[in-house]
């Protein structure tokens, strides 16, 4: 019985690649807005009610593991709690992150181009960034006494790192991933953790 339930999950998952890979190819190939989900079903194959099993809607192809990677990093926030620095713990997962998006970056740049073609993606791209500011303002919430002030500049550390994280990675985008992300991004959370300084600016 394991045997043939193993059997079944391994065939979920090929499905599922196979709808992923026959969506990205039209996305590319008409556009984003251009391609309905009803070619992507009759391309692939299977009916939509199938396909809405597997998928919540059309943006989710594009973002396809977005709670998967959520939950990895609020799990990594959590194994992290008790450090010293939080800033090293950001440290860490920059180390992570930026091994990945290097290893993938001729992909992540053209899925960041698909994105950047689309107001719907660019507006699911925005809610994903929220869900990791969120999960970043509670990690520096549980290292802080119970208060509304506290609670404040949980939120405010938080946007200032999702901040630096964008603006690292957009610069890293725009420059057509010759740069070394990991060093860029750990140049910019030190930055962030002593500040900013006037003379800075220039430097």
């Amino acid at each position: 019985m394991a045997e043939e339930l193993s059997l079944r999950e391994k065939k979920k998952l090929q499905m599922r690649a196979n709808v992923l890979e026959t969506a990205h190819e039209l996305f590319h190939k008409q556009g984003f807005e251009e391609t309905t989900i009803e070619e992507i079903c009759a391309e692939s194959e299977i009916s939509k009610r199938t396909f809405f099993r597997y998928f919540r809607d059309k943006e989710s192809l594009v973002f396809p593991n977005r709670d998967e990677r959520l939950e990895a990093f609020t799990s990594f926030l959590a194994a992290n709690k008790d450090s010293d620095n939080p800033f090293d713990t950001l440290r860490s997962a920059t180390a992570v992150f930026g091994q990945l998006h290097r290893a993938k970056k001729h992909k992540i740049l053209a899925q960041q181009a698909l994105i950047k073609s689309s107001p719907a993606l660019q507006a699911r791209e925005r809610e994903i960034d929220q869900d990791w500011e969120d999960a970043i303002a509670a990690a520096f919430r549980t290292r802080t006494s119970d208060s509304e002030q506290n609670a404040l500049w949980a939120r405010v550390r938080a946007g200032a790192v999702m901040g630096v994280v964008r603006a690292t990675v957009t610069y890293w985008f725009e420059t057509q991933c010759k740069d070394n992300l990991e060093e860029l991004g750990m140049a910019a959370i030190e930055r962030l953790e002593r500040g900013f300084g006037i003379d800075e600016l220039d430097s």
